[in-house]
């Protein structure tokens, strides 16, 4: 997007602040200028909210393909069994799945995607999903996992061919998968390896009591598992490790994304709290769909930690609709304001997988653009042009703070890196909002 454009929007919401009746010019890619009122050249959006794109901190697209969820009753393993007959029954169609989720995703309002993959993706089908002009954001981890040490060396050098391939304008990052399926050594040479690359690490933890019972005692339905598949031998799990001892290995790395912690304890809560490069990713939907107990996100915001939010798969999931999620979790917690939700659902996860800067210099980036005459591309190229718009259940709205995720709100727009992506479609006055 070469030429400028600007927005009048009744809200907007931008680095975790809320301002109403502006004007948002945009342009190659960036946010320009904000300017107070509505401004004589700008395209009135109507009374939506203008909110900084929305972060799907953890997905697998290759299940995608799934019209519905796999069944969750029964144990954890059972369910896990289930996924990997489906992803042996359906090797051809990764590459589809992975675009139709992208694409699902952005029509949803997500605008950047923390990505785990497996086998059978080529670049192509994260950059190429409409045009090279529109394209993939977010970070593609390489799943990695194995127990024996043949296994182990092979995985190894699969993640160091990942993190190194200079092909095609990817983010890339490691996700050790589990400990129930990653040997400690694996995880180790992991967070070595993104040490040395400067890339984030993703990994599933405490995410069942059933592999809290594996690393303490070496028993249970996932040794059970392990048995079955012939991976079972005495040594394993045979030093009685827990959560808080995988956190602080990952701890070492640039950025940590730990993924689900649906049973991490007090000592290990507190730990996370006090490492700002870790994020906890929570998946509401899944969550609840295992019948897990109370998430412990609330408390680990209350220690000054930082949650982000994810979608999970379709193999667990309805959807990819990350502002499903925050309406779920609205709905779950109505004394939690929605800005705090729209935080855990934009900027925690970009920090997740981007990066983080510090509160006081991306308050300065906005006050910059905050201007009623023109600011400077260079005063405000740190604030990308990346956008959901969402329209409220009931017009005008009046207190973002319990309004912006109420039941009946929808995502009716979204803009990334400055170009339409939902609705695809324009008239004579703008955007044609999808209604």
């Amino acid at each position: 997007m070469n030429d400028s454009q600007s927005y009048h929007v009744e809200w907007l919401v931008i680095q975790d602040q809320l301002h109403s009746n502006v004007t948002v010019r945009i342009g190659d890619g960036r946010v320009i200028e904000i300017q107070p009122g509505h401004a004589a050249n700008a395209i009135d959006l109507g009374s939506v909210a203008m909110v900084q794109g929305l972060v799907n901190a953890h997905t697998h697209l290759e299940f995608s393909q799934l019209r519905q969820p796999i069944p969750t009753t029964g144990r954890f393993t059972d369910w896990i069994r289930k996924v990997v007959q489906s992803r042996r029954e359906n090797p051809s169609t990764v590459g589809g799945a992975i675009r139709a989720g992208i694409a699902e995703s952005w029509q949803a309002g997500t605008t950047l995607i923390g990505e785990i993959a497996t086998i059978g993706w080529r670049p192509q089908d994260y950059t190429e999903v409409i045009s090279t002009e529109v394209p993939f954001q977010g970070v593609v981890f390489q799943e990695v996992l194995g127990l024996s040490p043949e296994r182990v060396s092979q995985q190894q050098q699969l993640a160091r061919s990942h993190v190194t391939d200079s092909h095609a304008s990817l983010s890339r990052g490691i996700s050790p998968h589990a400990p129930y399926s990653t040997h400690w050594d694996l995880v180790t040479a992991a967070v070595a390896m993104a040490q040395q690359i400067g890339s984030p690490l993703a990994m599933h933890l405490a995410e069942t009591t059933a592999e809290l019972e594996l690393l303490a005692l070496g028993t249970g339905e996932f040794r059970e598992l392990l048995t079955e598949w012939g991976l079972w031998h005495a040594d394993l799990f045979g030093e009685s490790r827990q959560p808080i001892d995988y956190l602080k290995l990952l701890a070492q790395a640039p950025r940590s994304l730990i993924i689900h912690g649906n049973y991490l304890d007090e000592e290990s809560l507190q730990f996370l709290a006090s490492q700002p490069q870790m994020t906890l990713v929570y998946c509401p939907r899944t969550h609840a769909a295992f019948g897990h107990t109370e998430h412990p996100w609330q408390r680990l915001v209350e220690l000054g930690g930082q949650v982000a939010i994810g979608t999970d798969s379709r193999a667990s999931n309805p959807d990819l609709s990350l502002f499903a999620e925050l309406q779920f979790l609205a709905a779950r917690h109505p004394r939690v304001s929605h800005l705090q939700l729209l935080k855990m659902g934009s900027t925690a996860g970009r920090q997740a997988l981007n990066g983080r800067q510090s509160p006081d210099h991306l308050q300065a980036q906005t006050e910059h653009a905050l201007v009623t005459e023109r600011a400077s591309v260079g005063e405000t190229s740190i604030i990308p042009s990346d956008f959901t718009i969402i329209r409220p259940a009931t017009s005008p709205m009046r207190d973002p703070h319990q309004e912006l995720f109420a039941p009946g709100s929808q995502v009716c727009g979204t803009i990334l890196q400055g170009n339409w992506i939902k609705p695809m479609l324009a008239n004579a006055n703008g955007p044609e909002i999808d209604r």
